[in-house]
């Protein structure tokens, strides 16, 4: 494990801001509301060269409820593994007693820690800066994480400190969402996947409120591990945090390479699922269906919920369909070996001759309908250049295929392909053959 930086403090006084500026990626969600963040969220920090590992954590609560302490259980073990703690407050809230019982925590665990006064643009003549003093933290930065002010310095005084462990490579990571709606087990089986308690846990939906993000390998391979919130069904009661968390969910599902998809099996296959499967079809992504909570059910019930499941067959694009319990790692192996070979399958490049020889093979078993007494005629297969798995068939009169024939074409591909739960496009061009 690289040793990290650790943002650290009270709720509200700009910590995630402050991440996404360091690391350049809109990754922990700003709001002006208390208690965001509540997971680790993590990124990296790229300067001088150098590769830095920053965590953000969840703002440490005023006030005691049921997440307090798991979100503090948290923070804590991020500080654990730090190389350096940045100690934020708020310049427009001044000193509050709450950052002088989190300073007396840190100070107890012995972390090279800086302080940064935050928010220094909304500072009231009331209250000055030099106030922060009495916490008797030797190195202080005044910034802004809003209007940049301080932050090229800031970055500058991180890589200075920072060992061999600290700085890290980057590889290449394949994007893994897990997709769902609230209280599905989504944060379980993200533990599960790691063999640690990384994400908080309740049974009381939307406790993920933001899209996070965590560094996995299995078998040799960088995943990025998304634990994003829970899809609700639309609703006038939706709160604007509820609105924006779905926003990130469906931000998060554009820019991913995989999706794992989760249906609760306590509750059965509800229409919202379907709704979901829709909107992970609509963008084109690999995906898997998981059925998780198995260990709830009885092999009857099993049975019949696998019945219910066929409902997707026809619009899967043959995808695995996989019953698991994430709280019990049953069939989580059978998962991670699912992930690995899609993700292999996704950007493997084929031979045009080899799409060719598939499409000759299609023509002799079916061939295109004629059109003016005269055959469609294809004659070429080849792979597009593009994220996702494409295959351009030339010939000529193709703008006059029949959509059930542009279908057939796609599962005979996807069947000689060995294709499972990766999304196939098939376009038609009237140019000729390029290598002609």
């Amino acid at each position: 494990m690289n040793e990290s930086i650790a943002i650290v403090g009270r709720t509200n006084v700009g910590k995630s801001l402050l991440f996404n500026k360091l690391t350049k990626a809109r990754k922990s969600l700003v709001m002006n509301q208390h208690g965001v963040t509540r997971d680790i969220n993590s990124g990296y920090l790229e300067i001088d060269g150098k590769t830095i590992y920053i965590e953000d954590t969840g703002g440490i609560p005023e006030i005691a409820d049921e997440f307090s302490q798991l979100i503090i259980d948290k923070v804590l073990k991020s500080i654990s593994q730090a190389k350096l703690i940045l100690f934020v407050v708020s310049a427009a809230d001044g000193l509050t007693n709450q950052d002088r019982e989190i300073c007396r925590m840190l100070r107890k665990l012995d972390r090279k820690t800086v302080l940064l006064v935050n928010k220094c643009d909304l500072t009231r003549k009331s209250q000055p800066i030099s106030e922060f003093y009495e916490l008797g933290i030797k190195e202080e930065f005044i910034i802004s994480a809003k209007n940049n002010i301080g932050l090229l310095e800031l970055k500058e005084k991180i890589a200075s400190i920072g060992s061999d462990k600290t700085f890290v490579e980057k590889d290449i990571f394949r994007r893994i969402s897990i997709i769902g709606k609230p209280n599905a087990g989504k944060s379980t089986l993200i533990n599960t996947l790691l063999n640690e308690e990384r994400m908080i846990i309740s049974d009381i939906a939307g406790t993920t409120l933001d899209a996070i993000e965590i560094p996995f390998t299995f078998k040799n391979n960088n995943f990025l591990l998304y634990d994003t919130a829970g899809i609700t069904r639309k609703s006038k009661t939706l709160t604007t945090i509820q609105k924006f968390s779905i926003g990130s969910t469906l931000d998060t599902i554009k820019t991913t390479d995989i999706c794992v998809f989760m249906i609760d099996a306590e509750e059965g296959i509800t229409k919202q699922d379907k709704i979901i499967l829709n909107i992970i079809k609509k963008f084109n992504k690999a995906f898997i269906i998981v059925l998780n909570k198995i260990d709830t059910k009885s092999r009857q019930e099993i049975k019949e919920l696998k019945r219910e499941l066929e409902y997707f067959s026809n619009i899967i694009d043959n995808a695995s369909i996989i019953l698991i319990s994430a709280i019990n790692n049953q069939n989580i192996k059978k998962l991670l070996y699912t992930i690995s070979n899609i993700s292999y399958s996704i950007y493997k490049r084929y031979k045009s001759s080899l799409l060719t020889q598939i499409l000759n093979d299609a023509l002799e078993e079916h061939q295109p309908p004629m059109i003016n007494n005269r055959r469609i005629k294809l004659k070429f297969a080849q792979q597009a250049k593009s994220d996702s798995l494409s295959i351009i068939i030339f010939g000529n009169q193709t703008d006059k295929l029949p959509t059930s024939y542009e279908k057939y074409l796609k599962n005979f591909f996807i069947e000689k392909l060995k294709l499972v739960g990766v999304p196939l496009k098939i376009t038609l061009s009237k140019q000729k053959n390029p290598f002609e």
